[in-house]
C-alpha cells in the first residue's frame, strides 16, 4: 500500500515536471529568437526534398495521426478493455487520448502566431502550428494503449505504438506541416496526461487497498 502511493507521488511529480517543461519549450519558441531560427534550420535540413523517394512515405505515415483512424484506435482500445472486464483502464486511456488532444487543440487556438523565418523561402509553417496536433494523437494512442492492453502484451504493443507515432512524428516534420519543437510540444502534452492519469489510477488502486485492508480487519 505504502508503496502504491510513493509510485503515486512520482507520477505526480513527473506531471508536473512535464508539464514544467512544455511551459519552457512554448516560452522558447514564441519569445526566444535564437531557438526560432535554430528551430527553422532544423525544418529546413529535415524536408521531404533531402531524402528522395524516401520523403514519398512521409504523407501515408503521417496519415495515420488523422482523426478517422485514430477514433478506429480509441474506439478498439476502449472495446479490448471492456472485454477484459478492465472499465477503470478503458476509462482511463480514453481520458488520456481526449485530454491530450483537447488540450493541445487549446494551445493551438490560443499561442496562434506566425513564426516566419527567411531560411525557410515560400514553405514557411502555419502560425497554429504548435503543438502538432498529429503528434499528439498518435503518442496519445500509443500511451492508451499500454492501459488497454492485458499486462502480458505490454511489450509489444509499446514497440509497435512507439514506432509508429514516432513515424507520424517524423512525417510531419518532413513534409513541413511542423516544426520540430511542435512534435516535442506534442510530446509533452502527452506525457503529461500519460503521468498524471497513472497517479490517479495509482491513487485508486491505493484507496482501494485501504478499504479492503479495513473490511479484513473488521471481519
Amino acid at each position: 500500500m505504502r508503496a502504491v502511493k510513493v509510485e503515486a507521488r512520482r507520477l505526480l511529480a513527473a506531471c508536473f515536471a512535464s508539464a514544467a517543461a512544455l511551459a519552457l519549450l512554448t516560452w522558447a519558441t514564441f519569445e526566444i529568437r535564437w531557438f526560432r531560427h535554430r528551430d527553422a534550420l532544423a525544418l529546413a535540413h529535415l524536408s521531404a526534398d533531402r531524402f528522395g523517394r524516401l520523403g514519398d512515405l512521409a504523407g501515408p505515415i503521417g496519415d495515420l495521426g488523422n482523426p478517422l483512424p485514430q477514433a478506429l484506435l480509441l474506439v478498439a482500445g476502449v472495446g479490448l478493455a471492456l472485454s477484459t472486464g478492465r472499465r477503470k483502464a478503458a476509462l482511463a486511456g480514453a481520458v488520456l487520448v481526449l485530454g491530450a488532444d483537447l488540450t493541445t487543440f487549446a494551445l493551438k487556438h490560443t499561442l496562434t502566431a506566425p513564426r516566419f523565418d527567411a531560411v525557410l523561402g515560400w514553405a514557411q509553417v502555419g502560425g497554429n502550428s504548435f503543438p502538432s496536433g498529429h503528434t499528439t494523437a498518435a503518442f496519445g494512442m500509443a500511451a492508451a494503449w499500454l492501459l488497454f492492453v492485458p499486462a502480458a502484451w505490454r511489450a509489444v504493443t509499446a514497440a509497435v505504438g512507439m514506432l509508429l507515432a514516432s513515424g507520424v512524428a517524423a512525417a510531419v516534420v518532413v513534409l513541413r506541416h511542423h516544426f520540430p519543437s511542435d512534435v516535442v510540444g506534442g510530446v509533452l502534452v502527452v506525457a503529461t496526461w500519460t503521468f498524471g492519469v497513472c497517479a490517479v489510477l495509482a491513487l485508486c488502486s491505493s484507496a482501494q487497498e485501504e478499504e479492503e485492508s479495513g473490511a479484513t480487519f473488521e471481519a
